[in-house]
Formats: structure tokens, sequence, C-alpha cells
């Protein structure tokens, strides 16, 4: 089984991650895009610890799509060393593209 030891982002999901902090911040206030973050590090700790654990994609079987919040998903794959966050989709938008 592949353990891997590290999450990296693509430089789109790490952009994307940057617009939804900042619409966060704008829109709410800054402890909220704070707590944000904080959701988006449990991930991280999350699918190191598990990076199995979220279900994989019938049209793309090295993808999975794991919960950041209920309306932010991340889609990543799993490979020897690392997870790679490829990017980050609203759960409010058709995502059959990806699943």
């Amino acid at each position: 089984m592949v353990v891997p030891s590290r999450v990296e982002w693509t430089p789109e999901a790490r952009e994307q991650l940057q617009r939804i902090h900042q619409f966060v911040r704008e829109q709410w206030s800054e402890r909220i895009a704070d707590r944000f973050l904080d959701l988006v590090m449990a991930f991280e700790d999350l699918i190191l610890k598990y990076p199995q654990g979220f279900q994989a994609s019938p049209m793309h079987p090295e993808l999975r799509m794991g919960v950041i919040h209920r309306n932010v998903k991340a889609i990543y794959r799993v490979d020897k060393d690392r997870v790679l966050i490829l990017t980050l989709v609203d759960t409010r938008a058709d995502n059959r593209a990806w699943f």
C-alpha cells in the first residue's frame, strides 16, 4: 500500500485556494476565512493518514475527490511519496467532467 509523506498542490489548486480564501474574507470575515484554512489543514492531515479514504472516480480511477467543506471538494491523486491536490471544485457546480 502507498504511504505518501507529504501533500503538494498544483499551481492551479493553490490559486483556487487563494481565491476562495480571499472571497470568504471579503464576504464574511477574517475569522471565518481562517477557519476555512483550518479545514484545509485538517483535510491535508486526513488524506495523509488515509490517502485512499475518499471515493475513486469511476471515470478516472487514479483520481479521488475529498470533502474540505460542504461547498468545496479537492480532486487529488495519490503518488508513491505524495498526495497531489490537482484542483478544487465547488460542490454546487456541475462536476460530471471529474466524476
